[in-house]
C-alpha cells in the first residue's frame, strides 16, 4: 500500500530580533545579510542542534517574506540533508546590475526545515493508509543588497531620520539611501505601534506616518544595525 505522507509547513518571520534566528533545533545564524556589490558571492550557515534528529532543509531567496518570486541570485544548495549537531553552509551568489544603483534593495532569506520522517513500526497492524505527519519550521532573514558609493552609511542613515507633526500623527521621513529597521518608537513617552511591514522597516527616501495624538515631546527610537544589534536615538520635538 501506498504510505502518505503530509507536510505542513510553518512559516516563522524573525525581522527584528538581535539574536540568531532559531526554531526547534533548526536555526539560522545570522539576524540579516549584507550583500556588497561587486562580491561573488556571500555565505550563511544553518544550524541542527538536535542530538539525534536530522532535518531536510529547503533554502531559497525571495523578493518578498511571503513569496517566492525570482530574484537576480542564486542560493546554493537549494535543498540538502543537515544532519545532527551539524552546521552547513549556504552560499548566495548573483549579479545586482539590473537594480537600482542610488539606493538598497530588499530581498528575503528563507530557510525551511523538516524533520526526518520514522518509517512504522513492523508490527503496527497494517490498516491499509498510512499517515505520518511531520511539522516543519521556517525561518526568514532579510538580505540587503548595497550599491558601491551611496553616500553616508547606514549608521547614520539610522541616526538621521527625520520627524515632524501630521494631522493624523507622527512622520518619519528616511532621506537616505539604506534602509531602516525599526525595533521601537516612542513618542512623548507614548510607544507608537509597529503593525506592519511599512512601520517596521521605512524604505530608502520614503517615509511612513504612525498614528498618534501627542503632539510634542522627546521621540525616543530604536534601530536594528548591520550586525543585528539594537541602536537607540532620541530627539526633541518642540
Amino acid at each position: 500500500m501506498k504510505r502518505l505522507n503530509l507536510f505542513f509547513l510553518t512559516t516563522m518571520a524573525l525581522l527584528s530580533c538581535s539574536s540568531a534566528a532559531m526554531a526547534d533545533g533548526f536555526g539560522i545564524n545570522a539576524t540579516r545579510l549584507i550583500y556588497p556589490q561587486g562580491a561573488d558571492s556571500i555565505s550563511v550557515s544553518v544550524r541542527n542542534t538536535q542530538p539525534v534528529m536530522p532535518y531536510l532543509v529547503q533554502a531559497a531567496l525571495s523578493k518578498s517574506p511571503d513569496s517566492r518570486e525570482a530574484t537576480p541570485f542564486m542560493v546554493t544548495p537549494p535543498i540538502f540533508r543537515l544532519e545532527p549537531k551539524s552546521v552547513n553552509q549556504i552560499r548566495i551568489a548573483g549579479n545586482g546590475s539590473a537594480l537600482p544603483q542610488d539606493r538598497e534593495s530588499v530581498f528575503y532569506f528563507h530557510a525551511t526545515a523538516i524533520p526526518a520522517s520514522q518509517a512504522p513500526m513492523a508490527k503496527q497492524p497494517n490498516t491499509g493508509v498510512q499517515a505520518a505527519v511531520q511539522f516543519g519550521v521556517g525561518n526568514i532573514i532579510k538580505m540587503f543588497y548595497r550599491p558601491e558609493g551611496l553616500p553616508s552609511t547606514s549608521a547614520e542613515a539610522q541616526k538621521g531620520l527625520k520627524f515632524s507633526r501630521v494631522n493624523d500623527g507622527l512622520q518619519v521621513n528616511n532621506p537616505s539611501p539604506y534602509f531602516v529597521s525599526l525595533a521601537g518608537i516612542k513618542f512623548g513617552g507614548q510607544a507608537l505601534k509597529l503593525d506592519s511591514a511599512a512601520a517596521l522597516m521605512i524604505a530608502p527616501f520614503g517615509s511612513h506616518t504612525y498614528s498618534t495624538q501627542v503632539r510634542k515631546g522627546t521621540i525616543e527610537w530604536q534601530t536594528i544595525n548591520d550586525q543585528g544589534g539594537v541602536d537607540a536615538f532620541k530627539q526633541v520635538l518642540p
